[in-house]
Order: C-alpha cells, then sequence, then structure tokens
C-alpha cells in the first residue's frame, strides 16, 4: 500500500469515530451530492419516461410514418385516395426497418343519439390494424377488430353522448354525389382512451369498407399507409429511405412532421433536463471544494509534517482528492439509493399523476436503465473531481515551517 492510500485510509478511519470541526461542513456536501444526484435521476427518469410515453401514444395512433397521395399532404383527412394500394404495401413490407403497415383513410362525419350530436373524424381501419392500439383499452386480450357496421369510440365521447357498448348509433357524412349527407348505421363493440383529448373529443374507429363504399372506392384504393417501424430513433432517415424507394409522386411524412407542436413541446424536456444536471452537479461541485478546503485546513499541521519529512506536494494533493472521492462516493451512494428507489416506487405504484388534458398521461411514468445511471454516476464524479483540483492546489501554498512554528 502505497503512502498516498496508507494515509487517506487512516484519516477517513479516524473521521467515522471521531467529531471534528468540519464534520458538519463534509455532511452538509455529502448531503448536497445526494440530493443533486436524487434531482437529476427524478428529472431524467420522468422526463425520458413522458417523453417516451407521448411518443409511443402518438405513433400508436397514427404509426410513425404516413404514407398517402399527395393530394392529402397538407391535410389529416382523406381527400382523395391512394390508388395501387396492394403495390405500395408489398413495397413498403420489403423495407428492413418495418414492423407493420396498415391502411386507413380519414373522413368527416356526424354522430347522433336520442338527444344530441357530435362532429368527429371517422378513421377506417382494416384486418392489417396494428394491434399496438388495444393498449389503450386496457384489456388487449378481449378486443376484436370491427366489422364493416362496427366501431370504436372514446370513453369521453360515450360519456357525452351517453352511449354504452352495445348501441347501434347512425353516423352522417357529407357527400360530393347527392344535397344530402350519406348516413351509415353503426354498433358500438369498444370504448377505448388513448389520454390525448383531442383524439378522444374527435376520432371513431371503423373498417375502411364503409368509406370504400361512401365513395365508391375499389379494394385496391385507401385513404393512407400507416408504417410502424422497427426502430423510430432516426424518422428523417427511414422516411426519406421509403420515399426514394417508391416509384410514385406520392406524400410521406413521419410522425413529427405531422404533429410538429407535440414533439417540440416534448423535445423542450431534453433541454430542461441538460439544464438541471448541469446545475445539481455545480451546486455538488461547489459544496465538495467548501468541505474540502475545510479539510485542508484542519489538516495543515499534518501537511507540514509530511512535507519536512519529504513528502511531494503532488502526493499530498492525491491525498485529499482520495477523501474527496470518498466522500463524493457517499453521496452517489445515498443519492442512488433514494433516487432509484422513488422512481422504482413511482414505476410500481403511480402515486404521482397529471391532468392528460395537459400531459397526455394520467401518471407520472418512469423510464430509466443501467447505462443512464453509470454515466449518470460517472459524469458527476469526474465534474465534482475536476472542480476539487483547484483547493488542492492550496497545498503548495503553505509553507511547513511555518506551520509547524505555529502549531509546535
Amino acid at each position: 500500500m502505497s503512502f498516498t492510500w496508507f494515509i487517506a485510509k487512516r484519516i477517513i478511519g479516524n473521521r467515522k469515530h471521531n467529531r471534528s470541526v468540519s464534520g458538519p461542513i463534509i455532511s452538509i456536501g455529502i448531503i448536497a451530492i445526494a440530493l443533486g444526484v436524487i434531482t437529476m435521476l427524478i428529472a431524467l427518469g420522468t422526463g425520458v419516461g413522458l417523453k417516451n410515453e407521448i411518443g409511443e401514444k402518438v405513433a400508436a395512433f397514427s404509426g410513425h410514418i404516413r404514407l398517402t397521395a399527395l393530394g392529402n399532404s397538407q391535410h389529416q383527412q382523406t381527400l382523395k385516395p391512394l390508388d395501387n394500394a396492394i403495390t405500395y404495401q408489398n413495397q413498403l413490407h420489403q423495407f428492413p426497418n418495418t414492423l407493420a403497415v396498415q391502411s386507413v383513410a380519414y373522413v368527416p362525419g356526424v354522430i347522433l343519439n336520442n338527444t344530441a350530436f357530435d362532429g368527429i373524424i371517422y378513421k377506417g381501419i382494416d384486418e392489417n390494424f396494428n394491434t399496438n392500439f388495444f393498449s389503450f383499452f386496457g384489456i388487449a386480450d378481449t378486443i376484436a377488430l370491427p366489422t364493416k357496421n362496427d366501431i370504436w369510440i372514446s370513453s369521453e365521447l360515450a360519456k357525452k353522448l351517453t352511449l354504452k357498448v352495445g348501441d347501434r348509433v347512425p353516423i352522417y357524412f357529407a357527400s360530393s354525389q347527392t344535397s344530402m349527407p350519406k348516413r351509415r348505421s353503426c354498433t358500438i363493440i369498444g370504448l377505448f382512451d388513448t389520454g390525448f383529448a383531442d383524439y378522444d373529443k374527435t376520432y371513431v374507429i371503423g373498417h375502411l369498407d364503409i368509406i370504400r363504399s361512401l365513395y365508391g372506392w375499389d379494394k385496391n384504393q385507401i385513404g393512407a399507409f400507416e408504417i410502424f417501424l422497427n426502430d423510430d430513433t432516426n424518422l428523417d432517415f427511414d422516411t426519406n429511405n421509403i420515399y426514394d424507394s417508391i416509384d410514385a409522386i406520392v406524400d410521406v411524412k413521419h410522425v413529427e412532421d405531422q404533429f410538429p407542436e407535440i414533439f417540440s413541446w416534448i423535445k423542450l424536456f431534453g433541454t430542461n433536463i441538460s439544464l438541471i444536471i448541469i446545475i445539481m452537479i455545480i451546486v455538488g461541485g461547489v459544496n465538495m471544494i467548501t468541505a474540502l478546503l475545510v479539510l485542508i485546513l484542519e489538516q495543515t499541521q499534518l501537511i507540514g509534517i509530511t512535507r519536512v519529512l519529504g513528502a511531494k506536494v503532488g502526493s499530498l494533493q492525491q491525498l485529499f482528492l482520495i477523501q474527496g472521492a470518498y466522500l463524493i462516493g457517499v453521496g452517489l451512494v445515498w443519492g442512488n439509493l433514494i433516487g432509484l428507489g422513488l422512481l422504482f416506487l413511482q414505476h410500481q405504484t403511480g402515486f404521482i399523476s397529471l391532468d392528460p388534458n395537459t400531459y397526455y398521461v394520467k401518471e407520472v411514468p418512469v423510464y430509466m436503465d443501467v447505462t443512464t445511471v453509470l454515466w449518470l454516476n460517472a459524469l458527476t464524479l469526474a465534474v465534482c473531481m475536476v472542480l476539487l483540483l483547484l483547493p488542492s492546489f492550496i497545498i503548495s501554498r503553505i509553507p511547513p515551517t511555518q506551520v509547524l512554528k505555529i502549531n509546535p
């Protein structure tokens, strides 16, 4: 064992049993590191969790990428059909990152009950509908796809119009062929709840054949393809790749371009998280600088004796940096235990709730992985150790002979 490590171990061991002047300040430094780690873990875990949860919800409803006729590019509603759908579908399935492809169309309508009505967007789907959407029902194993005269509506719309599963309701659609709207009677077979107010107030999901019958489309015509990806980390690349592989004039947009307001909002989470991490690391580092300064001043006699005996300044700097690293490590351990414990409790119980009309989720979602925890701890330790280099240079300014005269 080297001289530096031997002395550092003895000082740390004695501090556990003896009270010293530096005790309260050291405790404050450790608490600052622990609180900083707790804050960073909670901010990162809940921020990333919220970002992922909202992104997954939007994608589950509308796919990662949408391919439609060029005339529909600026509209969510279908203004003209996409012809040769089977050809496009085969091409999309050949794309290596494709998980699923569903055929859809969107048309406006009005849904009625005996006493009230409401404007809706009817989303037509077929047997290729991505079952990830079933997560909004909460009982995915019992949900059946709608047949031609079946529909799903949101729980909010059902409450507003006093409807329930099994009710048969008329839906009216505008028609350019006649002066009167066209009517289709449908049976409610399921209630969903996406948590997105705009979706839940507006959308009704039924079979694509109803839209085909309204506008005289054949089986090879649809409104759009919604494409789900295995890996959605590079949407721009995948969108351009799909567009280049389709030999036709079509519009291809990924979900972030379709809903820019939502994704611009959740991108702010990353900025806020970065600011919180920077501030917490600086606060913890400054507290540790104070603690190390007190340690150095408290150990001036030791510094003087060891320097007279031939110890180098670099060795003494290393001695106090080891003590600083130990104190930071104690703070990191407690911070991780408390921070990860709170995140785990939230994940299991959801005791912190949110307003879904504002945040699109009912409770704070949590996401954390081992890699993130490790790099966050490593970053905190590294930055704090760099900051501790500053007070360690004071050792070279302490004259050993003067210290020994003052403290004989």
